[in-house]
């Protein structure tokens, strides 16, 4: 009787640690391909079957608000389940309006050629759709920082095996191991555009 306490006890605790794996929270799946982000830690994950394949730094959104008039972005990496809906090489990025409004300059039309920006986002991003990217930098100085405008910055190394690992409709859950008390309540808004 006591050793099948024991047993029992051992399997409980055994399950309670699966569960509360570091990077890996409650609602996540344990089956497949499974990319997490903790933004309170600034942490991105790889998960294979509930297996941890690798961990790296990461740079998230900053949670600043910046008003301009009547306009106001919320840079805030969106929170919840996601999944990777389009993998892109070597992406443009579309400097948004708020980008212009950050840099003091005078905001150009839609379609000028100031708005495409060549290298900013590495060699691959991973789409989740709403805007929202995993993509790589050149300022790596950013990783394991919260200074993005609401994307997930990786490192080379963390990104290619992510790139390589994906496939279009890969889960990717973002959340806060500790989360903390925001002034606005929400998804966060986004305005990164990509073409």
């Amino acid at each position: 009787m006591l050793f099948a306490a024991a047993t029992l006890a051992a399997a409980i605790g055994s399950h309670a640690q699966e569960t509360t794996s570091e990077g890996l929270p409650p609602e996540a799946s344990r089956v497949g391909t499974v990319i997490t982000v903790d933004v309170s830690t600034n942490r991105a994950y790889l998960f294979k079957d509930g297996e941890l394949v690798r961990s790296s730094n990461a740079a998230t959104g900053s949670d600043k608000v910046l008003r301009k008039g009547r306009k106001v972005w919320w840079f805030r990496t969106p929170r919840g389940k996601h999944s990777v809906v389009r993998k892109v090489v070597d992406p443009v990025w579309t400097k948004p309006d708020w980008a212009f409004v950050e840099e003091g300059k005078a905001i150009p039309p839609a379609d000028s050629p100031k708005r495409k920006e060549k290298g900013t986002m590495g060699k691959y991003a991973l789409d989740l759709g709403d805007r929202v990217m995993i993509h790589g930098t050149n300022d790596p100085k950013s990783i394991g920082r919260r200074v993005s405008h609401g994307c997930i910055r990786l490192p080379n190394d963390m990104l290619s095996l992510l790139w390589k690992e994906a496939t279009l409709g890969t889960e990717v859950y973002i959340f806060e191991s500790k989360p903390r008390q925001l002034a606005m309540n929400g998804g966060g808004l986004n305005d990164l555009d990509m073409k």
